[in-house]
């Protein structure tokens, strides 16, 4: 056994050698691939926190394996029972699994909203196409002479099943049991991307965001783990049953395994029990009055006052419990809102002013940043007048790229190449896949890039002609508790409160952030830090809208064809 297993340790260690030393030299290599000493000392550092996220991984991963399951068998029979269900069924089973997952989540928190449903469901439909065809392989496998045994005797057909068809498909489950296994891991990420507060994607993401990637590669490691360890437990499964002569005496009294009768009644109380345990997260109390505020993004040094109004009770003591839930999609926050997933959505007021316009019925009940933030961030040793020469690297919330393409314009700068990376802002700069970036914030980004070591300037996008505008503005939806003027009155004193402590105390706020965000290591707390300061004299100093600026925003954007409706500014500011 040693002797086999040998080739693939000295493999392995060889790998592993040479990974650290390639980390180590290259130091590009921060931004794609860190050492795998970082990575250990990171899984040792967090280990609290790679447990949590890995046991709600977990959770999700067993309540969507249970949930295909439950589907997949009673299907797999019908389709055995009555044959002319296969052309209905077969090329249903097709365009599931065709379906990304990664773009069916979302839909399933607009259906479900945020927790356990929403992403046990996404779980349960990456593996349901697999386990289904091979459950019902199995079942179709069964000899007809056997078949015809079991009819002559005139056996039931649940014991035909029972007794013939389900034993003799055991394998084919079995095979079915273990690809389940091996791709759960992937279907819980996909859902986490979309809905989760807490897992191994949601780890993944912000630690991706934050450029630790120790963080993440520790949280890759550990998603391979559960679905190793799940896929290892499916095969010591189908050794224990599947095989035709272990089924066959396994309820023999002769089997040393077949459990004493005193033990074998508390066998299936026990395994409900287990599914209970499994499927209770995704049954919630009524939330109440609980106000869902959804941030823009992943939380950054512009959402402190928020964490601030939590920790000091400033928005318990308005009236408001308020529920601050993490946003993955950058580009889909308004349809949370409207959909009613969200009772308060932190957006920015382009991006509000474009949805009006497309008919949504939104209310602007508070202000954090009263100042554009967007500008175009580049190296410093870069010569602005050469952007042309250059290479654009871009992320934008959805396709439309009208802003970004009238900036370009009124600055006279011609990309060699735009590339849209995503979230990947930093990565992308500092790896020089991208020469300059468009989409994120110079009181964020660059204090980031400075952490890993390069030196960036910026261009606001005041300088290309653009008039001031509100920058995070915080939404809700018209019609609901959240936009009266007695909830948006009592909102914007907490808020403002807030934001006034933060003047007064920074440090002391920040702190106050850092307590609901404990995933974060020391290195991304630094730059984060440095980032809060220059954010602190940008907060708004009042809760007061200006009406007149806003319209002059819209007209603007209304004669650069950015906004295509007319829409009045007296429907967003007015309140129930």
């Amino acid at each position: 056994m040693l002797k086999r297993a040998f080739p693939l340790l000295l493999f392995s260690l060889t790998l592993l050698v040479t990974w650290e030393l390639a980390a180590r030299h290259f130091s590009h290599f921060l931004f794609i691939l860190p050492a795998p000493s970082e990575v250990g000392a990171a899984l040792i550092e967090l280990r609290g926190r790679f447990f949590l996220h890995t046991t709600a991984t977990l959770m999700e991963m067993l309540g969507g394996f249970f949930l295909a399951t439950a589907a997949a068998f009673p299907l797999g029979w019908l389709m055995i029972r009555l044959p002319s269900t296969r052309s209905v069924l077969q090329p249903l089973f097709i365009v599931i699994q065709c379906l990304p997952m990664f773009t069916l989540a979302p839909i399933m928190v607009l259906w479900f909203g945020w927790g356990y449903t929403a992403i046990a469901i996404p779980t349960a439909l990456m593996i349901f196409f697999p386990l289904t065809l091979n459950i019902y392989q199995g079942l179709k496998s069964t000899p007809p002479e056997m078949l015809e045994f079991f009819e002559a005797n005139e056996a039931t057909a649940w014991q035909t099943f029972i007794k013939l068809r389900l034993p003799w498909a055991l394998p084919h489950i079995f095979a079915g049991f273990r690809i389940s296994a091996a791709i759960a891991g992937v279907g819980a990420i996909a859902g986490e991307w979309a809905g989760a507060q807490r897992g191994l994607g949601i780890l993944m993401l912000e630690s991706r965001r934050n450029t630790d990637l120790e963080i993440t590669f520790g949280a890759l490691f550990c998603l391979t783990l559960i679905s190793s360890a799940f896929y290892l437990l499916a095969l010591l499964l189908e050794r224990v049953v599947a095989h035709p002569f272990r089924w066959r005496t396994f309820f023999s009294k002769k089997n040393p395994c077949r459990l004493p009768v005193r033990k074998r009644r508390f066998a299936l109380p026990f395994l409900l029990f287990a599914l209970l345990v499994i499927l209770l997260p995704g049954c919630k109390e009524p939330e109440g009055q609980k106000t869902r505020l959804i941030l823009d993004w992943l939380p950054n040094p512009n959402h402190v006052p928020l964490y601030v109004g939590l920790e000091k009770g400033f928005f318990r003591e308005e009236g408001i419990e308020l529920d601050i839930q993490k946003m993955q999609d950058q580009g889909g926050g308004i349809s949370y809102l409207t959909s009613g997933q969200a009772d308060l959505l932190i957006n920015h007021m382009p991006a509000a002013l474009k949805a009006s316009a497309r008919g949504a019925e939104l209310k602007l009940v508070g202000l954090l940043i009263k100042e554009p933030l967007r500008c175009f961030l580049y190296r410093s040793e870069i010569d602005p007048k050469n952007l042309s020469e250059k290479t654009l690297g871009y992320c934008i919330g959805g396709p439309d790229t009208h802003f970004l393409d009238f900036l370009l314009e009124q600055g006279e700068i011609s990309p060699q190449a735009r590339k849209n990376v995503s979230i990947d802002l930093v990565s992308a700069m500092g790896t020089h896949a991208v020469d300059f970036i468009y989409g994120g914030f110079w009181n964020i980004e660059p204090a980031q890039l400075r952490a890993l070591g390069v030196e960036t300037s910026s261009i606001p996008i005041q300088e290309f002609g653009v008039p001031p505008y509100y920058e995070i503005v915080i939404l809700a939806q018209a019609g609901t508790r959240e936009s009266s003027s007695d909830f948006v009155a009592a909102f914007q004193r907490a808020l403002q409160r807030s934001i006034d402590f933060c003047f007064q105390n920074p440090d002391a706020a920040f702190i106050c952030y850092c307590e609901y965000n404990l995933d974060w290591r020391a290195k991304t707390l630094a730059w984060q830090r440095e980032a809060w300061h220059t954010t602190v004299p940008l907060l708004a100093k009042n809760q007061d809208i200006d009406e007149d600026e806003i319209n002059t925003f819209v007209r603007w954007l209304e004669s650069q064809g950015i906004i295509k409706n007319s829409f009045s500014i007296y429907d967003l500011i007015s309140y129930n």
